[in-house]
């Protein structure tokens, strides 16, 4: 099969696109927020909107650079650039999320069509992230560098990461914002939650579905763009830019 061409230039811009549409699509279907989006979402939702959604994004993704660097015991000039990325991205996200603010997701229906579509674009996102040599989100660079450090396969890392990030987000959400509806447990009051929005502040079944499927739907993705895209590079922009 004859392959197309993909510039890693285009396939950066396009997964900070695809990422920002996709993690305003979730938080639109009112399922709960991604395990990737939470920790920033419930610190913007404590700070009361004295900062927007998408720099609340960007300075968590600060603190998650500088926990790495630790991890890794090791800092590159390149990582900065990562945090240039989450800059860029904050801003675009904070637009997606006015733009999908226009789409009905009023009913069941409409809100599954959106979780299931924002999903897809997420790991898409960081399908196209992984294949670029420019700098991803801190997120994808964390679980690329530690990939690539313990030589074990991104997906299987990916999936770890989302799984203790979702476990960390439930527990920050129980710490800022209290027991939700666990604080008055009943069957009745559980499952209306689960239906209609939080379980806890912030947390829904959608949480839990995109921490267990993100893994195997970004190797998916990953396969299909290796199977059908050639990529290309700007040499000139690879020399200095390349992580």
């Amino acid at each position: 099969m004859k392959k197309h061409h993909l510039s890693e230039e285009i396939a950066y811009l396009l997964g900070i696109l695809c990422m920002a549409a996709g993690v305003a699509c979730v938080s639109a279907s009112n399922f709960g927020y991604s395990m990737i989006v939470a920790p920033a979402y419930l610190l913007f939702a404590k700070l009361g909107g004295l900062i927007s959604f998408g720099t609340a994004e960007y300075l968590f993704q600060g603190v998650l650079l500088i926990f790495m660097c630790l991890l890794l015991r090791r800092f590159r000039v390149q990582y900065l650039f990562s945090f240039v990325t989450a800059v860029v991205y904050g801003y675009t996200f904070d637009l997606m999320l006015w733009l999908v603010g226009f789409v009905p997701s009023g009913g069941l229906f409409a809100r599954i069509v959106l979780f299931v579509i924002g999903t897809a674009f997420i790991s898409i996102s960081v399908a196209l992230f992984v294949r670029t040599y420019l700098a991803p989100e801190v997120y994808e660079l964390f679980v690329r560098e530690l990939a690539v450090n313990y030589s074990i396969p991104f997906g299987r890392v990916k999936l770890a990461y989302d799984c203790i990030s979702c476990t960390f987000s439930i527990i920050m959400s129980v710490i800022l914002f209290g027991p939700g509806v666990f604080g008055d447990f009943s069957f009745a009051a559980l499952g209306d939650a689960i239906v209609s929005g939080y379980v806890l502040e912030g947390i829904g079944i959608g949480t839990v579905v995109a921490a267990l499927v993100n893994g195997p739907l970004i190797t998916l993705c990953g396969r299909w763009l290796d199977a059908h895209f050639e990529r290309t590079q700007v040499p000139a922009l690879a020399k200095y830019l390349s992580v």
